[in-house]
């Protein structure tokens, strides 16, 4: 789903009346997809308090009250004194057994298992006024209450938050889950609002798509990555899995090897051939016993005279990494320029961590990569990289999308919610943050997953999006087993895991 402005949600809408679909039609897919998403939620005869302020947010959470009475589900409705359900819509929902809450609002959210989140929606501006503002700190407190288990849903945004900036500019809520609808706001994916956001889950509402056809910013989902995990016929060999070169480690951070190592064979290359020093190896081995390694030691410290013991490996592996743990030094960045200057033609490359540092020191740096070649920075080695801090008051994919096409290159600007550019300017961006990641090494494992991948024949688009999904499914496995912190190596083990249930997912049946 594509990531809007609210501008160009609201023409997206225009075009989708223009084509003759009506207003009232949408606000019924809308609210029937909430209403989807919130009974997936409940068990039997558990209460949904829908809480109802004015405008269209207002009216898609009425739709999807009556849906779930309708589904014979318990809906307690608590209105704003200005709200958007006219009379007669009023008298059906109390016919369908809706209850209106007058008083005790409180009580009625602590009895609830779902709220739904319908007070205000993406046309606010600044902070909510009454008679709105003061149903919000209510659902907070109730939702956040010891020992409750009430699972906030709110309509397309969190009400409060802005919809384009990501701003709270005065209340906003607290959502476990927010349903947006026909666009991804993109005030979601930006700071402080996407806290507030919970799991986002877009869902389409009859826009049709060629009226967003040219929006450059896309939404990355599951689906989307489904179709990209790259099969593996019964009759395959280790060679048709293809063969990953992997240039990383030096004696202060041979840990980052092991790492890039083995995401990518985890993450099914056929064979992986590391290049670093006997001590690197040694590290390696009693971690990752599949690895292999090339016969002379190699310690891009040397300088550009290493190059030679790893002249025929660039030849003979398919995909190569290069950059994560090898220092940093003149020797380095030496050696990184005279890697890349032998690079044969249209090899895939991923190159990340002290190798990028080494590439902002090159001049000409540019001239080095084109579309066959991955960076992978983060917000800090991307400014390195650009020669000037780049602005907050410009969403990171923006700069993403201007950035892959200045370098002619696939860029994967990592963050909060990773951004995957195309060098034509086209970005998906990952819309699910963890914190759980923010610790050393897991960008060395998400580098070997990627190149793992490229291993395998994907294209370099393909492959980075791929793997950005993958390492943020690994996490949210190691999280949803009770942890709150993770260590880079316990991803290892989720790779494939996450990407079995991704294959799954589009399996011939």
């Amino acid at each position: 789903m594509k990531i809007v402005s609210v501008a160009q949600m609201r023409a997206l809408e225009a075009a989708a009346f223009a084509s003759g679909i009506r207003e009232a039609a949408l606000q019924e897919w809308a609210g029937h997809a909430v209403a989807e998403e919130v009974w997936r939620l409940l068990k039997s005869d558990e209460r949904v308090a829908v809480m109802i302020g004015h405008g269209n947010n207002g009216r898609d959470g009425a739709v999807a009250a009556e849906w779930l009475l309708r589904h014979q589900i318990p809906v307690d409705l608590m209105l704003a004194p200005r709200h958007a359900i006219t009379a007669d819509e009023l008298s059906r929902l109390k016919a369908l057994g809706a209850s209106i809450v007058m008083g005790s609002w409180s009580t009625h959210l602590r009895s609830a298992r779902v709220a739904i989140d319908a007070i205000a929606g993406i046309g606010v501006h600044g902070a909510l006024r009454e008679p709105l503002a003061f149903m919000v700190p209510l659902l907070n407190l109730a939702r956040a209450e010891p020992g409750s288990a009430l699972q906030v849903v709110s309509v397309d945004i969190p009400s409060g938050i802005d919809a384009d900036t990501g701003a709270i500019p005065g209340e906003a809520v607290w959502a476990d889950v927010t349903v947006t609808l026909g666009g991804v706001k993109q005030g979601l994916l930006r700071f402080p609002a996407a806290e507030r956001v919970g799991r986002l889950i877009p869902r389409e509402i009859g826009i049709p798509a060629t009226a967003a056809a040219g929006l450059p910013y896309n939404c990355l989902v599951e689906a989307d990555l489904s179709r990209l995990v790259p099969a593996r016929p019964l009759d395959a060999h280790k060679y048709r899995f293809g063969r990953a070169l992997v240039i990383a480690g030096s004696d202060h951070f041979p840990g980052a090897a092991a790492l890039c190592s083995t995401a990518a064979a985890r993450s099914g290359a056929g064979l992986v051939t590391l290049a670093a020093s006997r001590d690197v190896r040694l590290a390696v081995a009693a971690h990752t016993p599949e690895v292999t390694y090339t016969q002379q030691d190699v310690r891009p410290s040397d300088g550009p005279a290493v190059l030679a013991a790893v002249e025929s490996y660039l030849q003979s592996h398919n995909a190569v990494l290069l950059g994560p743990g090898l220092g940093r030094s003149a020797e380095t960045t030496a050696f990184v320029r005279a890697i890349l200057q032998a690079r044969p033609a249209a090899r895939q490359f991923v190159i990340d961590a002290d190798a990028l540092v080494a590439l902002a020191e090159i001049a000409d740096w540019p001239t080095l990569i084109d579309q066959d070649v991955i960076l992978t920075p983060h917000q800090g080695e991307l400014e390195r990289l650009n020669g000037q801090p780049l602005s907050n008051d410009v969403p990171f994919w923006v700069h993403a999308g201007r950035l892959a096409q200045e370098w002619g290159c696939t860029l994967v600007a990592k963050g909060p919610c990773t951004c995957i550019a195309r060098p034509d300017g086209r970005v998906d961006v990952w819309p699910r943050p963890n914190s759980a990641l923010a610790t050393g090494g897991t960008g060395d494992v998400l580098a070997g997953i990627t190149a793992g991948l490229l291993a395998q024949r994907l294209r370099t688009w393909d492959a980075a999006r791929l793997a950005v999904g993958l390492h943020g499914l690994a996490a949210e496995r190691v999280v949803e087993r009770g942890c709150r912190t993770l260590l880079a190596s316990d991803l290892l083990s989720e790779i494939p895991l996450a990407l079995g249930a991704l294959a799954r997912a589009t399996r011939p049946r």
